[in-house]
């Protein structure tokens, strides 16, 4: 599948040379999300940003082949604005055709035993016995929609075919998201994480998507789960500080953006952007 390359557009650059990312509003139609949100986040995003009366940070989007966006990060803020009946929404546009644009995969350790595979085989999945060597093996050639691994061993969890993975990582997540806590992880050795995270729960190890996977999920109505696939997308917008009235209030799509790219030039000439190339760690997130 061909990705499109973005559409050449008036760029806006700091003094260092270093081109501004591409900050766009579009009509809420044209998003599209490839994952699912989580409802409890949404909720409390709702409260803040209407009580702040901004949006800070806007979700990560590429355009897809045919019309409209993929939403690659940023599902929970969507759906936020989505709720707030806002007509447009802000994104920035990355090309999905950028090999710097890197799609990866998180797995779930769970701290606390959970009995996956009692509740699973309940929802009519089917569970079979097999080695982690066996188990990664059958992920990675998408025979199974996912493993689990216990202290006893692993299991694999069927795939009926490959248009039901959705869904059946649905029914999988479906059983603990809103029991059990829940580590994101990419390691996939039990023992090491059980040690480092003091759990005492399973891992649940998903399969790796492909870029062509996420836009086909876009346009099929059931979507991942959330907090599976991983984006990693280099020169983030943060702290754009939208103001929601921009988003709800009456005007076309044309005159929001020509305002956007007004608002970012008087930024720049005020010395309000700055890019930092570091890797950073965050500790109040």
């Amino acid at each position: 599948m061909a990705f499109p390359h973005q559409t050449p557009r008036a760029e806006l650059r700091l003094p260092s040379g270093k081109v501004l990312p591409d900050l766009q509003i579009v009509g809420r139609s044209q998003v599209h999300l490839h994952e699912d949100c989580d409802q409890d986040r949404v909720d409390r995003l709702i409260g803040r940003i209407r009580a702040d009366g901004i949006l800070r940070n806007p979700p990560l989007a590429a355009s897809l082949p045919d019309e409209g966006f993929v939403v690659l990060d940023g599902a929970n803020r969507t759906s936020a604005l989505l709720a707030l009946e806002a007509p447009v929404l802000p994104l920035q546009v990355v090309d999905y055709a950028d090999p710097a644009v890197r799609l990866e995969v998180w797995h779930h350790l769970l701290v606390r035993p959970s009995d996956l595979s009692t509740r699973l085989r309940a929802q009519g999945l089917t569970l079979l016995a097999a080695s982690p060597f066996e188990a990664a093996r059958q992920l990675a050639e998408r025979t199974i929609a996912c493993y689990i691994l216990t202290p006893a061993g692993g299991l694999t969890v069927s795939l009926p075919s490959e248009q039901l993975l959705a869904q059946t990582l649905a029914a999988v997540v479906g059983t603990y998201k809103t029991t059990n806590h829940i580590y994101r992880v990419t390691d996939t050795n039990l023992d090491t994480l059980r040690s480092e995270y003091e759990a005492a729960g399973e891992l649940v190890v998903f399969p790796t998507f492909t870029k062509r996977d996420i836009v086909e999920v876009a346009r099929a109505p059931v979507k991942l789960p959330t907090g599976i696939t991983r984006h990693l997308i280099p020169g983030r917008a943060l702290r754009l500080n939208l103001p929601l009235s921009v988003l709800t209030s009456p005007g076309d799509v044309a005159a929001k953006n020509r305002w956007l790219q007004e608002d970012l030039h008087r930024k720049l000439l005020d010395h309000q952007i700055r890019y930092y190339p570091e890797a950073t760690f965050l500790f109040d997130e």
